[in-house]
């Protein structure tokens, strides 16, 4: 089952956090892979995670090696250290939300819908204020989801 794109409405003004590394989710998509072959926790796991440094070396020791953003990837693995991504879609804590990927991609509902069409994107942008409980409450009442206050927040 596919939920549509109830109540995406157009692209919010919102800020763009600046990352440590260029990544082009574009290229990546083009290339055949999908959201969930580096956010591998989205399908069964509460948050969708990043990729390891080590994840992202595997495919770079042979693919455009020589571009300068690879190179920051490359030697971050050589020196074991993270990647520290800014996160793009922020709930603040302040919200008391428990979001939880998992239930959500069991019920159907597209990556896009809440991340708008980043596979188009050449830079992981918001597209929606993800603290916009309105939104939320929108989106399960036309997909007939609970809006019971206790469904979000815990």
């Amino acid at each position: 089952m596919t939920v549509s794109l109830v109540g995406c409405g157009p692209r919010q003004n919102l800020p763009t956090p600046e990352q440590p590394i260029a990544y082009d989710h574009q290229v990546h998509i083009e290339a055949g892979l999908e959201c969930v072959r580096c956010h591998r926790g989205a399908e069964e796991g509460v948050h969708a995670g990043m990729p390891s440094v080590q994840a992202c070396a595997g495919c770079h020791r042979r693919e455009i090696p020589d571009h300068p953003e690879v190179q920051k990837v490359m030697l971050a693995n050589e020196n074991r250290e993270p990647i520290l991504w800014a996160k793009v879609n922020v709930i603040p804590d302040s919200a008391m939300v428990h979001f939880n990927h998992r239930a959500h991609a069991r019920a159907g509902v597209e990556c896009l819908t809440c991340h708008g069409d980043v596979a188009s994107m050449t830079v992981a942008a918001p597209v929606r204020n993800v603290a916009d409980m309105g939104w939320c409450v929108e989106c399960h009442r036309e997909n007939e989801a609970s809006d019971d206050c206790l469904a979000c927040h815990r």
